[in-house]
């Protein structure tokens, strides 16, 4: 399983409306790769996001430390199988996503997260219904707040 910047915000921030399914899942994650269950992969470019995102002041009028925040990514790292993946998609695999679906904007960074999760074989959870139109349903769980 590979979780999507929101998921990792959702998960991490408790007043975040979505902090109890987030939440839930990750713990879950967390538990099923430590038991060899599953695979749990943070992607360099979703952590990267979360490290914006939470401590960015125009998203949330209490930010937070950077310290903090990079606390729970290590604390992440630090469980049994769960893996850092610094590289990703290939230019052939992300070319294919961008130009079969057409995206552009916004979704080029989504289309890298797919293009990355297809490529590596692990299934992607997220809130973002996006995702939909840019991975198969096998390789993709859509949380529901």
């Amino acid at each position: 399983m590979t979780p999507d910047v929101n998921v990792l915000v959702a998960s991490f921030r408790p007043d975040h409306p979505h902090h109890p399914v987030a939440r839930a899942w990750l713990d879950d994650a967390v538990l099923q790769a430590a038991n060899g269950r599953a695979s749990l992969m943070l992607l360099g470019i979703v952590v990267t996001g979360f490290l914006r995102i939470t401590t960015h002041p125009k998203i949330f009028k209490e930010t937070d430390s950077l310290q903090h925040v990079t606390d729970f990514v290590d604390s992440l790292l630090s469980c049994p199988s769960v893996q850092f993946q610094t590289q990703g998609a290939t230019w052939p695999n992300l070319r294919q996503v961008c130009l079969t679906q057409q995206v552009s904007g916004n979704l080029v960074t989504d289309a890298w997260i797919a293009a990355t999760v297809m490529q590596s074989g692990e299934t992607l959870c997220t809130f973002d219904r996006d995702f939909s139109r840019l991975l198969p349903s096998a390789q993709l769980l859509l949380l529901k707040p």
